[in-house]
């Protein structure tokens, strides 16, 4: 067989070169327990992993109607909708809602730069601001501050204090985070034209997986027009990254680095910091998780502050992580006997 003018690849099993690379028309391509590859999930693990920024990116790209994602303002409208139909009926009553977005849009406060996570402007048919919506975007919930809303709020309206149509979403996970709710309630309105909402990520009730999933769902019922197959994928693969990244009330896998050994012992523990739960693994591996963001912490620092705060017998500063760990757990083994 000749190979003049390039390589040529035989098909698999009679299948096209691209389709026998698919787990269900290959046999020898399997996926462990029926799992597929999910793109935000891989980019999500190591020091490069997807941080609030990049989640408030695809948000905005969504929310834009005029970007080529192919959904026009389907995703714009069930927004609205989710976060308060009644208050954007006028809008959802139009036609075409032209929403356009800007990430990390700046403002200025006392001399201090503000950037908002997610600014999304909507526009009259002369290209007139009809409603401005600011989006507070907070995937790790230590970085809650309590003043940062406030602030945002302050620095929008001495730029245009004659803005009337002006709405505020707080996007969290869902979370009885004391310092969420200090952020929120700290947000005093100062014009009763403006309004403040309080928006999940994922939740039992309307959050941004479900309006994602209300998108394929309206698609697959022939109430939208028709969804190209690379972004249906990427909407399915997004709602379930938002689903077990942000849900605190799922079972979270709260990986990071390589797990060395067997779990053999684990407890959790509360510090001025945080909730915490504490792995140590049969190789003496200890590992610390937030159980708040499932994020890996630095073990040292975190039984180091517990064992300070409890004043329990451990000169920490002379051992290293392993050997807290090791000590950490005969002390509150002992404590509980």
């Amino acid at each position: 067989m000749g190979l003049e003018g390039g390589v040529h690849c035989m098909p698999l099993f009679g299948a096209s070169p691209l389709s026998a690379l698919s787990p269900r028309n290959n046999p020898y391509i399997r996926t462990r327990d029926g799992e597929t590859m999910n793109i935000f999930q891989v980019l999500s693990q190591g020091k490069s992993r997807l941080h609030e920024p990049s989640m408030s990116a695809m948000l905005g790209y969504l929310l834009d109607s005029n970007r080529d994602h192919g959904l026009g303002d389907a995703f714009v409208r069930q927004f609205l909708s989710a976060v308060d139909g009644e208050r954007f009926a006028p809008i959802l009553a139009q036609e075409f809602i032209n929403a356009q977005v800007t990430l990390e849009e700046p403002y200025e406060l006392n001399g201090n730069r503000k950037d908002i996570d997610v600014q999304m402007l909507i526009l009259d048919e002369r290209k007139n601001i009809q409603h401005r919506i600011i989006i507070e975007n907070k995937i790790k919930l230590g970085a809650a501050r309590a003043s940062q809303l406030k602030e945002y709020y302050a620095a929008v309206t001495r730029d245009e204090k004659e803005l009337n149509d002006l709405t505020f979403v707080f996007l969290t996970p869902e979370s009885n985070n004391p310092q969420l709710h200090a952020e929120f309630n700290n947000l005093i309105l100062t014009n009763n034209k403006h309004a403040k909402y309080w928006l999940h990520w994922s939740s039992s009730g309307k959050c941004v997986v479900s309006i994602t999933r209300d998108i394929l769902s309206l698609e697959s019922t022939g109430q939208i027009n028709p969804i190209n197959e690379y972004i249906r994928h990427t909407l399915k693969a997004f709602a379930m990254h938002c689903a077990t990244t942000t849900d605190l009330f799922r079972q979270k896998t709260m990986r990071s680095g390589e797990d060395i050994g067997e779990i053999v012992d684990e407890t959790k523990i509360e510090t001025a910091s945080g909730r915490y739960r504490v792995v140590l693994r049969n190789s003496t591996q200890v590992q610390v998780f937030n159980l708040e963001t499932g994020d890996k912490e630095v073990a040292r620092h975190v039984l180091a502050e517990y064992i300070d705060e409890h004043e329990l017998d451990i000169p920490h500063q002379n051992y290293n992580t392993r050997t807290i760990g090791k000590k950490f757990f005969e002390r509150i083994n002992s404590l509980a006997s």
